[in-house]
């Protein structure tokens, strides 16, 4: 242990090995060996010392709370949820596992839920800072940003000046498009914490916002100074490097970035604009192929369901039930309608049979992908044999659409066609349709990029790379617009 703190991993590594050859049974012992081997990037071995470790004590939390820390680095959010709730139910009052769920909720999109945990947890310490920030962040997500100004407004009245609480508090600001008052306290922020990237990235939004593109430029170089592995910075120097006109800036800058993180869904999109709006047409379009990499598929109703319409119909129930539908959360593109947070697929057999066909679907893809000339290309970067699904669903009223996004943390995205209202295409003939390319506003360009509309019909099941933009065309009609959309995300 004193090794370990020390941050001599090597030989707290074998100093671990060589108790627990002697006590292969001690638990405490198991679960540091873990938090050691997650630290290298051991996960399987990790896992499996944590595993053993709640085998040998039941009883005992901590090993569940680590386990959980672990499942995550994975990418098994299911997983890592379960070890929550059940060291919680073991401890109550273990706040670190506590704070870690209304965390890990938050990231599913179950946002009222993840703001009653953080609540939970101040009651019993109200000064922790993270939480406070992180209730903020969820609230203005749900899109209640004045309670979340108010609860940061609370904190700094006790720690006037915290540049953690005027990072989150700018980040609000920003979000709700106050671009000056924003820019004020980022500066301040940023002024004192010169290492928060995160600040100085919405900071340089704010600056572009305002037409400052130098002092933009400068928060951005800042924000890679502190972190150079930040993606966000990148693609958003990358951008405006090439909007000033600087391109071979441009593309070094996404190219240095993309050999040391290949396949990297922010950057690429950022540099495909840069190619194109530099007059290198042609390498953008291998980059950004809208009709080689987007796959439409009809699969068929899976088993036990006979009937497509019966299928689609619990789906859609599962759906409208599902206690995460929020109508238009602030931090998603969905406008006029309702999204859930990520949906628990194991939790209902129509969700899961869904699940099922779409693996296959997903499997066929990326083999039709390899087989298709696609094996090096940048899609590909992150295809994995052990990959997991986060699914969600959105329900479009009249007037509703998608504004454009893009999936950053996937390397395949889908979508799969629920239900649609029967005239949704009677005032225009691609009201409701799903459109690929066009990039949002926030992103500028000179040369626009070609663009792909396809017509949702239900059942239909499109397959796309994560980092292609795409929006939702708004429609009149009445009715729902109900679809799962999906990311494939590898795991470690």
């Amino acid at each position: 242990m004193d090794a370990h703190r020390r941050g001599d991993m090597e030989l707290a590594a074998n100093l671990y090995d060589s108790f627990l050859r002697v006590q292969p049974d001690h638990a405490q012992a198991l679960r540091l060996r873990a938090v050691l081997a997650r630290a290298q990037s051991e996960l399987s071995l990790s896992l499996e010392l944590l595993q053993r470790a709640r085998r040998i004590a039941p009883r005992d939390p901590e090993p569940g709370s680590e386990l959980a820390l672990t499942c995550l680095a994975m990418g098994d959010y299911e997983q890592a949820e379960r070890a929550l709730r059940e060291t919680l139910e073991l401890d109550p009052t273990a706040l670190r596992a506590l704070a870690n769920l209304g965390a890990l909720l938050q990231y599913r999109g179950h946002l009222a839920e993840a703001a009653a945990t953080y609540r939970q947890v101040l009651q019993q310490a109200p000064d922790d800072l993270e939480v406070i920030c992180n209730l903020a962040g969820t609230l203005a997500d749900a899109g209640r940003e004045a309670e979340a100004l108010h609860a940061i407004d609370a904190a700094l009245l006790e720690l006037p000046g915290h540049p953690l609480l005027l990072a989150t508090q700018g980040a609000v600001l920003t979000g709700q498009g106050d671009y000056d008052e924003a820019s004020r306290v980022l500066a301040e922020a940023t002024a004192r914490n010169p290492a928060d990237d995160m600040a100085l990235i919405n900071l340089a939004l704010c600056e572009r916002e305002q037409g400052a593109a130098n002092r933009a430029r400068e928060s951005l170089q800042r924000a890679l100074r502190a972190n150079a592995d930040n993606a966000r910075a990148v693609a958003d120097l990358v951008n405006l490097l090439a909007e000033c006109g600087d391109y071979p800036e441009a593309l070094r800058l996404a190219e240095d970035f993309l050999e040391r993180h290949p396949g990297e869904r922010l950057t690429l999109a950022a540099y495909a604009l840069a190619l194109r709006d530099s007059g290198d047409c042609a390498t953008a379009e291998e980059l950004v192929n809208l009709d080689s990499l987007t796959r439409v598929r009809e699969p068929a109703p899976p088993q036990p369901w006979d009937s497509r319409e019966d299928f689609l119909t619990a789906i859609k129930q599962a759906i409208l039930s599902d206690a995460s539908l929020l109508p238009g959360p602030a931090s998603k593109s969905t406008r006029e309608g309702a999204q859930t947070g990520e949906l628990q697929l194991a939790s209902h057999p129509a969700l899961m049979a869904w699940r099922d066909m779409i693996r296959d679907e997903i499997d066929a893809v990326i083999d039709e992908l390899r087989a298709g000339g696609f094996a090096d290309h940048p899609v590909m970067a992150f295809a994995s044999a052990q990959w997991g699904l986060r699914a969600w669903g959105t329900v479009l009223e009249s007037g509703g659409y998608q504004e454009s996004h893009q999936h950053p943390l996937g390397f395949l995205s889908g979508v799969y066609y629920v239900d649609l209202p029967p005239d949704m295409s009677t005032e225009s003939s691609t009201a409701g349709w799903l459109e690929f390319g066009r990039p949002p506003d926030r992103l500028r360009h000179k040369v626009s990029p070609p663009t792909r509309l396809l017509e949702p019909r239900v059942g239909r099941l499109v397959l796309f790379p994560s980092y292609f933009y795409h929006r939702t065309l708004p429609f009149r009609a009445g009715g729902q617009r109900v679809s799962l959309a999906f990311d494939v995300m590898p795991r470690r």
